[in-house]
């Protein structure tokens, strides 16, 4: 077995889990013109439009000087269901003439919703292909978690022709409490007999940290690759990363022994 690096720091692990939307794909590459395009389709149908805009992208999470979402609002850390039940409950509030549920529920529906089924345009940080087939031969096991909905996460790695590297998908409306509880980091270590302490989390959200700390991983992996700042990852996480692409197989070999503590080059992050 080898050494996995992260970075400038080596650590002994067996299990990699990953977040997807911002850590395997960039975040603002990948959904900034798809939710522009959606906001400005859903806009169409109401005469308030600059009004309702302003508020959806308030309670959604999108700065629109920066050009920036919020790591810590629905958009980028919720579920797609729960984004959709958001933005009705904005248009609800904030449509004038005022619509009806029912009218509000079935516009984001059909005009904003659509744009969390086609995952053929998201943009990967790096070449995926050879990082999983570099971690496979490895023998290290590839998890994958995140809020996103099964039909579309499973599509997508397919699409990028990643899906056959990876040991366990988790997803929003799977049968898993969401981030940041550690149930499905919990199920991926027991699934695929790694110990929590040879498994490493990576993820671009406060919430996947929280997630990895409840849990009680080796090594919590921050990635600048999508909502969070390093500012706000860095006391939840051991190393941050610019990206995944900073990910590697280490040429040292560990002598063969039974599992045991989680080794790495350097003393533990912050708490």
């Amino acid at each position: 077995m080898s050494l996995v690096r992260f970075g400038d720091h080596a650590f002994d692990v067996k299990l990699i889990a990953f977040d997807k939307d911002g850590t395997l794909f960039d975040f603002s590459a990948s959904w900034r013109p798809k939710f522009l395009a959606a906001t400005e389709r859903l806009l169409m149908h109401l005469p308030n439009g600059a009004d309702v805009r302003s508020a959806l992208y308030g309670t959604l999470g999108y700065d629109p000087a920066s050009g920036s979402f919020d790591g810590y609002a629905p958009f980028a850390i919720a579920t797609s269901e729960a984004v959709t039940f958001a933005a009705t409950t904005v248009l609800f509030q904030q449509t004038a003439p005022r619509l009806n549920w029912d009218a509000c529920e079935q516009l984001v529906r059909e005009e904003f919703a659509p744009m969390f089924a086609d995952r053929h345009d998201l943009e990967p940080v790096t070449d995926l292909v050879r990082l999983f087939s570099a971690l496979h031969e490895s023998e290290v096991e590839i998890a994958v978690i995140t809020n996103d909905d099964s039909g579309p996460t499973e599509a997508a790695l397919a699409h990028f022709d990643i899906l056959r590297f990876v040991g366990f998908i988790s997803c929003g409306d799977g049968p898993y409490r969401h981030k940041p509880a550690p149930d499905a980091l919990l199920a991926a270590s027991e699934r695929l007999g790694v110990p929590l302490e040879r498994t490493a989390m990576v993820g671009d959200s406060v919430t996947d940290l929280r997630m990895a700390r409840a849990a009680g991983v080796g090594l919590r992996v921050g990635a600048l690759s999508g909502v969070g700042s390093r500012a706000e990852l860095a006391p939840s996480a051991d190393v941050i990363l610019g990206s995944v692409a900073e990910i590697g197989v280490d040429s040292t070999v560990l002598d063969e022994r039974p599992p045991g503590p989680a080794r790495s080059s350097g003393p533990p992050g912050p708490e």
